[in-house]
């Protein structure tokens, strides 16, 4: 597995495909194995970035405590390593709180966000008790459980369970409980006005409350997208997969051709021709622009 040394630490990752590039966030405790349809699935026409949070998977742990500006000063050093200069990000769960941290900190980096179950704060009594308790399992050192618990609720089948759980016990159970942590702190509600780029906002139909919010969300960003997946709860990597492929590939492409409309040289000519298999409608000058025959 490819490793960058960046930020004063060193982080696994892998990259899959070529073209507009998507870095994926993981939440505590699961890596880079949550994303492994996307890997798989996204590699064409985009270039899919899948990395292990610092004490994740793979990756070394950290002696600097985790917190979501710290994840989000390791994203910008990955992009910077891999001359990626803007890149959509994909954040999950509480990855979509580090996704929306980058995107405030460094908005000149970012094309735009897709937030999974995202939270602008923990909004409710429940979700503040599900990362206090996983915070306290973690600081008891109850790493084999707390895994267990974890790949059990995101697998998809037995394979997925295996995968999630024997990279997950990899990690450093002290920055699992960092990680925990710092989403109990976060809270950037009354930032959401600024974020600019476009925002894909999506949730399983049966995660409610989470939705709800969502909701709320999307109606204080500027230029967001609301959609919801249906039959499934909060796993959209793992059970929604297909609906989210389908429903990301197209959102992407309508932004790659407003950029392009608007006279941006930076467009991927490949995903211009993806487009046309989707039906999306294409000006004419953004064909000739690329060269590209109807």
């Amino acid at each position: 597995m490819p490793k960058a040394s960046v930020n004063g630490t060193i982080l696994h990752y892998h990259v899959h495909g070529r073209g507009t590039p998507i870095v994926f966030i993981h939440p505590p405790l699961l890596n880079r194995a949550v994303f492994r349809y996307q890997e798989v699935q996204l590699a064409d026409p985009f270039q899919v970035v899948t990395f292990d949070i610092r004490g994740h998977g793979f990756s070394p742990a950290s002696e600097t405590p985790l917190t979501y500006a710290l994840i989000a000063e390791d994203i910008k050093s990955l992009l910077d390593h891999l001359n990626i200069r803007k890149a959509y990000l994909c954040g999950y769960s509480a990855g979509a709180g580090v996704a929306m941290q980058t995107m405030l900190t460094y908005p000149d980096r970012i094309r735009g966000g897709i937030l999974l179950g995202a939270m602008a704060e923990p909004f409710n009594w429940a979700v503040r008790g599900q990362l206090a308790a996983a915070s306290a399992l973690a600081k008891l050192g109850m790493k084999t459980s707390l895994a267990l618990l974890i790949a059990k609720a995101n697998a998809d089948m037995a394979e997925t369970f295996h995968n999630l759980y024997y990279e997950a016990i990899r990690g450093d159970v002290r920055n699992w409980q960092q990680y925990y942590e710092a989403g109990m702190k976060f809270s950037v509600t009354g930032q959401l006005g600024s974020i600019q780029a476009p925002t894909l906002l999506v949730y399983g139909a049966r995660d409610r409350s989470a939705y709800a919010h969502g909701i709320e969300l999307h109606q204080m960003m500027p230029d967001s997208t609301l959609a919801r997946i249906p039959d499934i709860r909060h796993h959209v990597p793992t059970k929604g997969m297909d609906t989210f492929h389908d429903l990301v590939t197209k959102w992407i492409m309508q932004h790659e051709l407003r950029a392009a409309s608007n006279g941006e040289s930076h467009v991927d000519k490949n995903l211009i021709k993806k487009a046309m298999d989707y039906d999306l409608r294409i000006p004419d000058d953004v064909l000739a622009d690329h060269g590209i025959m109807r």
